[in-house]
């Protein structure tokens, strides 16, 4: 069973792409530590369904619409009245050899991933508290990709240095960037191919990309809620990027 070793009690948090997978588990583990959360992403049925479970809100949010995002976020921030904290899970990991990737798709993952990011970021400045928290998911297999995931790995690889320019322009915010590995449990192999699955699968094996085990969803979400509050309860130290092995 995982450990929940930091109180999240009272912290007012918003989790964007908490209809499936880490951003889900991190909204259930936050508030079962005490946080009052809001829930954002596209899935409506799900973030219901999680809102009713934990005592949170469900906003829609699609973060591909930049133009969406702020009202959201505001509309959030009303209703947990003030914002501690927010944690940012969407993403989209589409599979595909490079030469194969199109220029839809990389629009798609740099919207998403990238730029979406940057957006929920934007728009949860002005209401931070003076403590607040922003915690953005990226992945551990920047600067060394695997096959068949160059738009993720390129996309999550210009999220990092945006998130370092967002620092060197604001130097007092508490910025979060957690490099995560390959988890147990999550979508992201909703849709995808199975014969080019197998394919890559192969490939990861033989050049060592693959992990001999995966990480447990709520040790992850746990992980993510513990650094959260522990940034927020010691401003002057900011865990500027944590590696999750």
């Amino acid at each position: 069973m995982s450990r929940r070793p930091t109180d999240a009690a009272g912290l007012r948090l918003l989790v964007v792409g908490a209809s499936s997978g880490i951003g889900h588990a991190v909204a259930t583990a936050a508030a079962e530590r005490g946080a009052h959360v809001a829930v954002a992403a596209r899935r409506m049925d799900r973030l219901t369904e999680l809102a009713a479970l934990i005592g949170g809100t469900a906003f829609e949010l699609d973060v591909e619409r930049p133009g969406d995002i702020e009202g959201v976020v505001g509309d959030a921030v009303a209703a947990l009245g003030g914002l501690d904290a927010v944690v940012f899970t969407s993403t989209v990991v589409p599979f595909a050899h490079i030469e194969d990737t199109d220029l839809t798709t990389w629009l798609h993952a740099f919207a998403v991933n990238t730029v979406g990011a940057n957006n929920v970021l934007r728009a949860a400045l002005p209401h931070l508290s003076d403590d607040g928290v922003v915690l953005i998911a990226s992945s551990r297999d920047v600067g060394r990709p695997r096959a068949g995931v160059a738009a993720y790995d390129a996309s999550k690889a210009a999220l990092n240095e945006i998130l370092r320019s967002w620092r060197s322009e604001h130097p007092d915010l508490s910025i979060v960037t957690v490099a995560i590995g390959p988890t147990e449990d999550t979508e992201i192999l909703r849709g995808a191919d199975r014969d080019l699955l197998d394919e890559l699968s192969a490939s990861w094996v033989r050049n060592g990309h693959r992990p001999n085990r995966m990480s447990a969803l709520a040790d992850v979400a746990n992980t993510l809620v513990s650094v959260v509050t522990m940034a927020h309860a010691n401003p002057s130290v900011v865990p500027e990027v944590v590696q999750l092995a």
